[in-house]
């Protein structure tokens, strides 16, 4: 596939640039993480051991099961949201020793380090809501969540069935899509970078060691039927949080899909605008949502500084938020996360009723 390339430049990145820069400067900070990572780290890290111990170890009712279990779900999350991402991206710390080792615990919780950098730091931070592009988009034709997609005809009711479908993410990565990309090369027609021996020996001594402690180990204690049923509910509370916030974030009212010029292989504007207008911030007043997410809430900022960690995003979001307002580039920010929903299910509803549309909703 040829790649699209952003040749406008409008002087808007550049400024931008220059006042976050001054922002660290000026207040004697490090773009990366500092000992609030750790402490939220290791917070999350006993939350996750703890959560598993109780489940595996010391569960002897039903109602003790579904907490823990809810419990390790969530741990999971935190994980992904806050420990993998910033290390993934080189953001959570100047060494890159550490960021290494955090982008590990990708790997810990069933996904892959290896193509998740090439899914999600390449491909969808660069080609945000370009369809064939940004992998993020696509569901197998099971959710129709760009107007540059086919319409089918049960995507009329894609509103009511979008959260099943969603739960089944991490799922579909650890049981099947991680090995298909692994073994064809391929996400979508991207040709990914041929993995090394390491990461080959990494990818499957890491999936090994995860149904290891997922579903062996548990079954030497418990039923195995029981083991499966805990298995499956936690990966879809695992799987319905982490899209629902990505969705969140590129597909709902307001955001755009632009496609590139046919020919040329262009977008027409500057990287940095088509980042800031196919997405969308939520809750940006919630220190919880903030915590929670890894910042995930302040969607506009990561995408434009993904090598600045997450406890940055609630103050250079002032930054970006002025900046754009200058410059007459849409800032689009949902007061909650209730709201942002409510513009996603919209959105999805949209996208339902039409058999065709190929221009930005």
């Amino acid at each position: 596939m040829k790649k699209v390339t952003f040749p406008a430049r409008a002087g808007f990145h550049k400024a931008l640039r220059q006042r976050v820069d001054a922002y660290f400067d000026e207040h004697h900070l490090s773009k990366n993480g500092n000992w609030r990572m750790f402490v939220k780290t290791a917070v999350i890290l006993v939350w996750l051991i703890t959560a598993y111990l109780l489940l595996v170890f010391f569960s002897t009712s039903m109602l003790m099961a579904l907490i823990s279990a809810f419990a390790v779900a969530q741990g999971f999350v935190l994980v992904g949201f806050n420990i993998m991402h910033d290390g993934n991206h080189g953001s959570y710390s100047r060494n890159k020793t550490i960021n290494r080792i955090m982008g590990y615990t990708a790997d810990m919780i069933g996904g892959s380090s290896f193509l998740w950098k090439q899914k999600h730091n390449i491909l969808h931070h660069t080609y945000t809501n370009i369809e064939e592009l940004d992998d993020d988009l696509n569901s197998n034709g099971l959710l129709r969540l760009s107007p540059d997609q086919p319409w089918r005809p049960w995507h009329r009711f894609q509103h009511l069935y979008a959260l099943p479908v969603y739960s089944l993410l991490t799922l579909s990565w650890i049981l099947f899509s991680d090995f298909k990309k692994f073994f064809t090369g391929k996400i979508g027609s991207y040709e990914i970078s041929k993995p090394s021996a390491g990461d080959t020996v990494l990818f499957f001594l890491a999936k090994l060691f995860y149904f290891g402690y997922t579903l062996v180990l548990p079954m030497f204690f418990h039923p195995v039927l029981y083991v499966l049923i805990a298995f499956v509910c936690i990966h879809l509370v695992f799987g319905l949080t982490m899209s629902v916030v990505f969705q969140l974030a590129h597909t709902v009212e307001g955001n755009t899909f632009p496609q590139p010029d046919p020919e040329r292989r262009t977008i027409e504007q500057e990287w940095a605008i088509h980042e800031i207008e196919t997405t969308a911030n939520f809750a940006p007043k919630s220190r919880l949502a903030a915590w929670y997410m890894g910042g995930l809430n302040f969607q506009i900022e990561h995408h434009l500084f993904a090598k600045v960690c997450h406890i940055h995003y609630p103050e250079i979001s002032k930054l970006v938020e002025k900046t754009c307002r200058e410059f007459s580039v849409s800032y689009l920010s949902f007061p909650s996360v209730h709201a942002a929903l409510a513009a996603h299910f919209r959105f999805l509803r949209r996208l339902g009723k039409k058999r065709l549309s190929l221009n930005p909703v």
